[in-house]
């Protein structure tokens, strides 16, 4: 965004509301700027969410602090880089925002989308994203043909941009100082190669059970296997550790906790195969990530649009399923045809992120057009 912008006399900005980010985006080459937001700001977003409060908003003539310090800092168009609750206070500004996915609508059932009025909040925010919004991003086009139906989006204010690999595992070279690091990495955690890797938070829906009773299936069938496991816990963990106790997996099962970005790559290689049976999609990273150093993917047949034939394919819900892939990926010509398959995938989704870039550009200079045609 902020190259191409250069090419046409545009300037972006970067803002953040955490300050942490400002770091993490400098290792990234980007500058950031830190917004910082104060309990004004969140009584606007928090008053938003009551329809009457906009009729008085529109009496007053009054904007929100939040949506003043972006004018004040000569701010155009904003562009939310997440699904952002925040859209809901911009008065005056038009916006573009991204949204990953509509499980709360796939997948109700689960609490991390249903307590404590969390559906209802999404749907709020979803909503208002879909009909308001200059342009909303996406990562796969069959979540905007489902945007489309549930908030009646119109289609050409979609773009489909597809996920890419974390620049931290991608700009990995291949080389002796790599292999060394790895090694130190995995030895800081008293890991061996081989293993199986699924690095995801521990929300219900990232369906750690399932993976937890194939290995109890194979442990059983005298196939013993070592599963690793990485991700901040939003509340899920002590569930599954119940689980890993009662099934007396105990020594099968690693936990490593939150893992910075900059050890994922090393944790994908010495893996035998990136296994993940989440309900959530279309899209996820970490098949991405695991194709881009070559390791094979076990992934969720109902996610199948986005792995093609670059995976293992199971069924989320049966344990049996993902055991016989297990099995599966431990053959020598099953593992190189999916890594030449994983490199294809990417090659695909490049492409069609190249194409998405193009769209965009397009779309956004006929926005400018619109919004200041007094330039041309």
């Amino acid at each position: 965004m902020r190259d191409w912008a250069r090419t046409v006399g545009l300037e972006v900005t970067v803002f953040t509301t955490l300050r942490d980010n400002v770091a993490i985006l400098a290792d990234l080459g980007i500058t950031g700027v830190y917004l910082k937001l104060n309990w004004l700001d969140r009584l606007f977003l928090f008053l938003k969410y009551l329809g009457p409060f906009d009729l008085l908003q529109y009496t007053m003539r009054t904007c929100a602090p939040f949506e003043r310090k972006l004018r004040n800092a000569g701010v155009d168009i904003v562009y939310f880089t997440t699904t952002s609750n925040w859209n809901l206070v911009l008065y005056k500004l038009p916006f573009i925002i991204t949204i990953f996915d509509g499980c709360h609508r796939d997948s109700p059932e689960f609490d991390e989308v249903r307590e404590f009025a969390q559906f209802e909040r999404r749907e709020i925010v979803w909503r208002s994203a879909c009909t308001k919004a200059a342009l909303v991003i996406t990562n796969a086009d069959e979540l905007i043909e489902k945007l489309c139906f549930r908030y009646a989006m119109a289609l050409d204010h979609a773009v489909c941009i597809p996920l890419s690999p974390s620049p931290y595992v991608t700009r990995a070279n291949a080389d002796e100082a790599t292999r060394e690091q790895d090694a130190a990495i995995l030895g800081r955690y008293g890991l061996e190669p081989g293993y199986l890797f699924y690095p995801a938070q521990f929300w219900s829906h990232k369906n750690h059970a399932t993976i937890l009773l194939a290995m109890r299936l194979l442990r059983d069938q005298g196939r013993k296997h070592t599963l690793v496991l990485c991700g901040s816990d939003p509340g899920a963990r002590s569930t599954f550790e119940a689980l890993v106790t009662h099934h007396k997996l105990e020594d099968s099962v690693r936990f490593l906790g939150f893992v910075p970005s900059t050890e994922l790559a090393a944790l994908y290689r010495a893996a035998n195969a990136m296994v993940m049976a989440t309900y959530f999609g279309p899209t996820n990273l970490p098949p991405l990530e695991a194709w881009a150093v070559g390791t094979p993917v076990i992934y969720p047949e109902a996610l199948k649009a986005q792995a093609g034939d670059a995976a293992i394919l199971f069924d989320y819900d049966d344990p049996a399923s993902l055991a016989e892939a297990i099995v599966k990926v431990g053959s020598a010509e099953e593992r190189s045809r999916l890594a030449a398959a994983g490199k294809e995938r990417l090659a695909f989704f490049a492409e069609r992120i190249d194409e998405g870039h193009r769209q965009l550009a397009r779309k956004l200079m006929r926005l400018r057009y619109r919004c200041y045609p007094q330039i041309y």
